[in-house]
Protein backbone atom coordinates (compact mmCIF):
# COMPACT_ATOMS: atom_id res chain seq x y z
CA UNK A 1 0.00 0.00 0.00
CA UNK A 2 2.83 2.40 0.75
CA UNK A 3 4.75 2.01 -2.70
CA UNK A 4 1.37 2.51 -4.39
CA UNK A 5 0.65 5.90 -2.00
CA UNK A 6 4.14 6.95 -3.39
CA UNK A 7 3.82 6.46 -6.58
CA UNK A 8 0.97 8.65 -6.75
CA UNK A 9 2.65 10.88 -5.14
CA UNK A 10 5.18 10.77 -7.28
CA UNK A 11 3.63 11.04 -10.55
CA UNK A 12 1.30 14.21 -9.24
CA UNK A 13 4.42 15.91 -8.14
CA UNK A 14 5.66 15.37 -11.39
CA UNK A 15 2.48 16.55 -13.19
CA UNK A 16 2.64 19.78 -11.06
CA UNK A 17 6.04 20.33 -12.27
CA UNK A 18 4.98 19.68 -15.88
CA UNK A 19 2.15 22.37 -15.51
CA UNK A 20 4.13 24.91 -14.09
CA UNK A 21 6.96 24.54 -16.57
CA UNK A 22 4.53 24.78 -19.47
CA UNK A 23 2.84 27.84 -17.78
CA UNK A 24 6.44 29.54 -17.92
CA UNK A 25 6.57 28.76 -22.05
CA UNK A 26 7.16 31.88 -24.13
CA UNK A 27 4.03 34.15 -25.26
CA UNK A 28 2.26 32.43 -28.52
CA UNK A 29 1.91 34.70 -31.65
CA UNK A 30 -1.93 35.43 -31.11
CA UNK A 31 -0.76 36.97 -27.73
CA UNK A 32 1.86 38.83 -29.67
CA UNK A 33 0.21 40.01 -31.91
CA UNK A 34 -2.25 41.65 -29.39
CA UNK A 35 -2.76 45.59 -30.08
CA UNK A 36 -1.83 46.09 -26.51
CA UNK A 37 1.39 44.31 -26.84
CA UNK A 38 1.83 45.39 -30.36
CA UNK A 39 1.42 49.27 -29.19
CA UNK A 40 4.61 49.38 -26.86
CA UNK A 41 7.36 46.70 -28.32
CA UNK A 42 5.29 43.75 -25.84
CA UNK A 43 6.15 45.57 -22.98
CA UNK A 44 3.48 47.69 -20.85
CA UNK A 45 5.32 50.63 -19.42
CA UNK A 46 4.76 52.35 -15.95
CA UNK A 47 3.06 55.83 -16.17
CA UNK A 48 4.99 58.89 -15.95
CA UNK A 49 4.20 60.21 -12.46
CA UNK A 50 4.06 63.53 -11.49
CA UNK A 51 3.63 64.34 -8.07
CA UNK A 52 2.41 67.78 -6.44
CA UNK A 53 4.30 70.82 -6.65
CA UNK A 54 6.34 69.33 -9.44
CA UNK A 55 6.39 71.86 -12.29
CA UNK A 56 8.29 69.63 -15.32
CA UNK A 57 7.75 66.30 -16.25
CA UNK A 58 8.91 64.26 -20.07
CA UNK A 59 7.13 61.92 -21.99
CA UNK A 60 7.23 59.76 -25.13
CA UNK A 61 4.57 59.48 -27.09
CA UNK A 62 2.19 56.68 -26.00
CA UNK A 63 3.00 57.36 -22.17
CA UNK A 64 0.57 57.80 -19.79
CA UNK A 65 1.35 60.73 -17.30
CA UNK A 66 -0.52 60.05 -13.82
CA UNK A 67 -1.08 63.30 -11.74
CA UNK A 68 -0.48 62.17 -7.89
CA UNK A 69 -2.93 64.14 -5.97
CA UNK A 70 -3.66 63.77 -2.35
CA UNK A 71 -6.93 61.56 -1.38
CA UNK A 72 -8.79 64.49 0.31
CA UNK A 73 -8.19 66.96 -2.76
CA UNK A 74 -8.94 64.27 -5.41
CA UNK A 75 -12.92 65.01 -5.42
CA UNK A 76 -12.75 68.48 -6.79
CA UNK A 77 -9.22 68.19 -8.61
CA UNK A 78 -9.75 69.02 -12.01
CA UNK A 79 -7.28 69.23 -15.03
CA UNK A 80 -6.50 71.05 -18.32
CA UNK A 81 -4.20 71.38 -21.21
CA UNK A 82 -2.99 74.46 -23.44
CA UNK A 83 -2.71 71.87 -25.92
CA UNK A 84 -5.69 68.68 -26.30
CA UNK A 85 -3.84 68.16 -29.68
CA UNK A 86 -0.79 66.87 -27.46
CA UNK A 87 -2.48 65.19 -24.56
CA UNK A 88 -5.36 63.45 -23.68
CA UNK A 89 -6.33 64.32 -20.69
CA UNK A 90 -8.82 62.35 -18.20
CA UNK A 91 -10.27 63.75 -15.11
CA UNK A 92 -10.31 62.39 -11.67
CA UNK A 93 -12.81 59.71 -10.91
CA UNK A 94 -13.78 56.91 -8.99
CA UNK A 95 -14.50 53.71 -10.21
CA UNK A 96 -16.15 51.06 -7.11
CA UNK A 97 -14.06 51.56 -4.45
CA UNK A 98 -10.73 52.64 -6.33
CA UNK A 99 -9.99 56.90 -6.52
CA UNK A 100 -8.34 57.37 -9.53
CA UNK A 101 -5.80 60.65 -10.47
CA UNK A 102 -6.33 63.22 -12.91
CA UNK A 103 -4.41 61.68 -16.31
CA UNK A 104 -3.48 61.98 -19.72
CA UNK A 105 -2.43 60.16 -22.71
CA UNK A 106 0.46 61.75 -24.49
CA UNK A 107 -0.31 61.72 -28.35
CA UNK A 108 2.07 63.76 -30.57
CA UNK A 109 5.51 65.13 -29.94
CA UNK A 110 5.77 68.82 -28.49
CA UNK A 111 5.49 70.58 -25.22
CA UNK A 112 1.99 71.31 -23.61
CA UNK A 113 1.09 72.87 -19.99
CA UNK A 114 -1.97 71.19 -18.31
CA UNK A 115 -3.00 73.12 -15.59
CA UNK A 116 -4.15 71.57 -12.21
CA UNK A 117 -7.24 73.15 -10.19
CA UNK A 118 -7.55 72.24 -6.63
CA UNK A 119 -10.77 72.04 -4.90
CA UNK A 120 -10.22 75.68 -3.40
CA UNK A 121 -9.59 77.06 -6.65
CA UNK A 122 -5.93 77.31 -6.33
CA UNK A 123 -3.90 76.61 -9.35
CA UNK A 124 -0.80 74.95 -10.56
CA UNK A 125 0.91 74.43 -14.04
CA UNK A 126 3.39 71.71 -15.35
CA UNK A 127 4.75 72.07 -18.63
CA UNK A 128 4.70 68.03 -20.14
CA UNK A 129 7.42 67.98 -23.04
CA UNK A 130 6.29 65.23 -25.40
CA UNK A 131 9.14 63.12 -27.39
CA UNK A 132 8.83 60.69 -29.99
Amino acid sequence: MKFSVRKVAIAATALTAVALISGCSSTSSSDAASPAASEVGGQVLPPVMVEEGQTEATAKVGDFIVFNTPTDKLAGTTIATDQPDLLEISQAKQEGDALLNPGAKALAAGTAVVTITNPDGSTRDVTITITE
